[in-house]
């Protein structure tokens, strides 16, 4: 009898483990930073923090213009095949594209803070906030669009890093040596973390894109916005699906006082971990994955690694999501006597994220086989749907209604993603009852056997 032991796991499996880790580690920092923001500034100054990092959250996404999907799709045939000049091109268009982007939207967040604060959310000490917000919009996207460069040169576990680790755990750093005072002073300590972030990106991806062949030089202008073409539909997708994650902030920071924005987002915050530190790593090594796979893989074996990764995330958060509908109450007041209140909506939105992770790596699938339109398509709908949910219930329900428009919304957008994936290429993405049994098999077959049939 052979023993199976960690060293003979393959490879791809050990990257996904070792990728888990790395996002374990972020949200834990992550976790840890909302901790001692919430108690070093309460519900109303860390509700005017998150205001101020919805709008930058959304901002960076728009910067990114779409192109970290087009990065995966492009640059995984460029690495497969060694076409290091077109992947250096690929590189040097992507990055100022999104640098062009940054400049003229942060600029225009500078200018027009003070009538966002005063007249949109009714809350003058928002200003500041936003401004240094802002600030960091710049170093943000541009660490963010090194993310899909170090996936295909075949590091996820540092995309994994500079995505989710660095910026909270600088943060937290800075935040126990250096007390907040404020949500401004929490909002510089944000801009420093992230301006270290981009160096830690950048410094392995060019020396990457460097050393894949040092005597060949990018051809073609440094200038092609024939790359925003394909990346349209991505760009208006990406935006509307971190706008589904903060419309709701949005529409309890207009309606409601700060602090009732900081109990919702701390609420907001600790129910996106169920899929937060779960999906990304993920889809780190499937998107790769499926776009190698593309064109010289079998319809089956594509979808038999979409149903392994749907099953095994679905089983993972339904038992965190038991374990929040049991303890939510008392890990909420972690962060403060004043965030108790939030655990309606933190049970609403981690029900929503039972679908969304049920799904598995849909936004990858659908990605790399050309369908960006749908993707386009159903987050419009959703963030739509959003806005008008959020409008009638947030007015009457506070955060709960937010929790609520929010999870139903994403909920939708995955299954109608699901459905199109299922009619236009044949692929379910969610696993049937049988494959669940046929798992649920292999795991209870005594040792022996399974080595003999192996």
């Amino acid at each position: 009898m052979t023993s199976v032991g960690p060293a003979r796991l393959p490879p791809f499996v050990r990257r996904i483990a070792s990728s888990f880790v790395f996002r374990l580690s972020g949200a834990v920092a992550n976790f840890s930073f909302v901790i001692f923001l919430g108690r070093y500034l309460g519900a109303s100054q860390t509700g005017l923090y998150m205001i101020g990092l919805g709008f930058l959250s959304v901002l960076s996404t728009f910067c990114r213009l779409g192109l970290e999907q087009i990065v995966i799709r492009e640059g995984g045939p460029m690495v497969r095949d060694r076409q290091w000049p077109e992947l250096k091109r690929l590189y040097r268009q992507t990055m100022l594209l999104a640098a062009v982007a940054s400049v003229v939207l942060t600029l225009a967040v500078v200018l027009l803070s003070k009538p966002l604060a005063n007249h949109v959310f009714h809350k003058q000490e928002l200003a500041p906030v936003l401004v240094w917000f802002a600030a960091a919009l710049l170093p943000t996207s541009i660490a963010m669009m090194h993310v899909p460069f170090l996936q295909i040169a075949g590091k996820p576990e540092r995309s994994i890093a500079v995505f989710s680790v660095w910026v909270p755990l600088f943060s937290l750093l800075a935040l126990v040596c250096v007390p907040p005072s404020s949500a401004v002073t929490a909002t510089c300590i944000f801009l420093l973390a992230s301006v270290a972030n981009l160096a830690i990106a950048y410094l392995p991806v060019r020396a990457f894109v460097r050393g894949a062949d040092s005597r060949s030089r990018p051809p073609g202008p440094l200038w092609n916005v024939s790359l925003l073409r394909p990346a349209l539909p991505l760009l208006i997708g990406n935006t509307c699906q971190m706008a589904l994650l903060w419309i709701a902030v949005f529409a309890v920071g207009i309606y409601a006082s700060p602090a009732e924005v900081g109990g919702y987002s701390v609420a907001q915050r600790v129910a996106l971990t169920l899929s937060g530190f779960l999906v990304p790593p993920i889809d780190a090594l499937v998107g790769p994955k499926l776009a190698m796979m593309r064109g010289v893989a079998s319809k089956r074996d594509i979808e038999w690694i979409v149903h392994r990764v749907s099953a095994a995330l679905l089983l993972f958060v339904s038992a965190l999501f038991v374990v929040l509908v049991i303890a939510g109450h008392q890990l909420l007041r972690v962060f403060g006597n004043d965030f108790g209140a939030g655990y309606g909506p933190l049970i609403f939105l981690s029900a929503g994220q039972l679908a969304v992770v049920a799904s598995g790596s849909i936004r990858p699938l659908l990605v790399v086989h050309g369908l960006e339109k749908v993707i386009r398509n159903a987050m419009v709908i959703a963030t739509l749907a959003c806005i008008i949910l959020a409008a009638i219930l947030v007015p009457t329900l506070g955060g709960t209604g937010a929790a609520l428009a929010t999870a139903l919304t994403l909920a939708g957008e995955k299954l109608a993603e699901g459905f199109v994936a299922w009619k236009t290429l044949g692929i379910c993405v969610y696993p049937s009852l049988s494959f669940y049994r046929r798992q649920i098999a292999i795991v209870l077959k005594p040792r022996a056997k399974r080595t003999q049939t192996e």
